[in-house]
């Protein structure tokens, strides 16, 4: 079921009294105050609660959205991840939401901080991060080192690992000129931990600021399944090779398999062919079109259609290639719901990426 205003529309999945929301700005709405307060009327007129808000725009208009969602309670709300676009383009305010009703939800506190939400279906207890480093005089390979132990840390606290984590998101600002630090922080926290000896989380990585001025800033959702007949497992791409072949560590995506729904959560998907190479360079459509065909193929390898996606976030290095994207998804019949973000990709030549999140009964 889809439910649309002024401001933002929604995608609402009803699994038998369990009510699950993907929350989306539209791309032309007046001003980041209406749009903040819009959704913030819808959850609590649904009594629905947040268990991720994503805020992207200018710096100005994010810090405000900022200071008006940390004036609410925390009863419906989360921690924001605020991000400051490429640009710092005076364009709207981008919003994207995903938030639950039916379903037991829990604030989760981390020395008496205010860190993400749980979340729970009869299948799985889900946890949601939004993680920034505090040692923000530190070099950026010490901040990414930093942010993973402190993830680590809060999963920890509340009976879990790092190695129960499914998905990480992490914007790192001006990211093409230590994008090898980060990757090379990362591993040797992975290998610290023994991820690699089992699940490898989905990621995206991308270049964005954020207003507290430090390295990056990280999203994480960690699953804790219920019963064996729960399974969660990384979804192949068969247009391209594993991530973890051009040592860049994340899996390109992973499915929840439960007796009555699957979910599936795609990385950051960009033009990249099985050599782990960039293809359509200077190309824009071309990234784009290729780009669609390996998530399609993702989709399809996990039995799952476009029809299926409830939310994606889509990258793009120049905000002029925006229309593109349009034109690609009114041509083949597409309808993702999305948000638009201007930013760079984790490679110079990059000029587009893609994420999703599908889910089927």
């Amino acid at each position: 079921m889809e439910t649309k205003s002024d401001t933002f529309e929604a995608r609402t999945l009803d699994r038998g009294g369990r009510k699950e929301y993907w929350i989306n700005s539209v791309e032309n709405h007046e001003c980041c105050g209406s749009v903040i307060q819009n959704a913030a009327d819808y959850l609590k007129a649904l009594g629905v609660r947040a268990v991720s808000l994503r805020l992207f725009g200018n710096r100005a208009d994010v810090e405000q959205a900022c200071r008006f969602v940390r004036s609410l309670p925390d009863e419906n709300l989360c921690p924001p991840l605020a991000m400051i676009e490429k640009d710092n383009a005076p364009s709207p305010l981008q919003v994207q939401i995903h938030a639950v009703a039916g379903m037991r939800s829990e604030a989760l506190y981390f020395e008496d901080t205010f860190v993400g939400r749980k979340f729970e279906d009869d299948s799985a207890v889900y946890y949601m991060l939004t993680i920034s480093p505090e040692l923000l005089k530190e070099s950026r390979y010490a901040q990414t080192k930093e942010i993973f132990e402190k993830a680590h840390k809060i999963l920890t606290s509340f009976g879990l690992g790092f190695s129960d984590t499914v998905r990480t998101w992490l914007y790192a600002e001006d990211i093409l000129s230590w994008y090898g630090e980060l990757n090379r922080a990362r591993n040797e926290f992975f290998t610290a931990h023994g991820i690699y000896d089992g699940l490898v989380p989905a990621s995206t990585g991308v270049g964005l600021a954020n207003p507290a001025g430090a390295a990056l800033a990280m999203q994480v959702l960690a699953v804790d399944v219920k019963s064996s007949d729960v399974r969660i497992q990384a979804a192949q791409s068969p247009l391209q090779n594993p991530a973890l072949d051009y040592k860049s560590s994340f899996s390109r995506g992973v499915q929840l398999l439960a007796p009555d729904h699957q979910r599936l959560s795609v990385s950051g998907t960009a033009s990249i062919d099985k050599d782990g190479k960039t293809v359509f360079v200077g190309d824009a459509a071309g990234q784009i079109d290729l780009t669609m065909r390996v998530a399609s193929a993702i989709l399809d390898n996990a039995r799952m259609e476009w029809s299926d996606t409830v939310s994606g976030l889509a990258y793009f290095k120049r905000r002029d290639d925006f229309a593109l994207f349009d034109a690609y998804c009114r041509k083949h019949e597409i309808a993702l719901p999305h948000v638009k973000i201007c930013a760079d990709v984790c490679r110079d030549d990059l000029l587009f990426e893609l994420e999703l999140d599908a889910v089927k009964q």
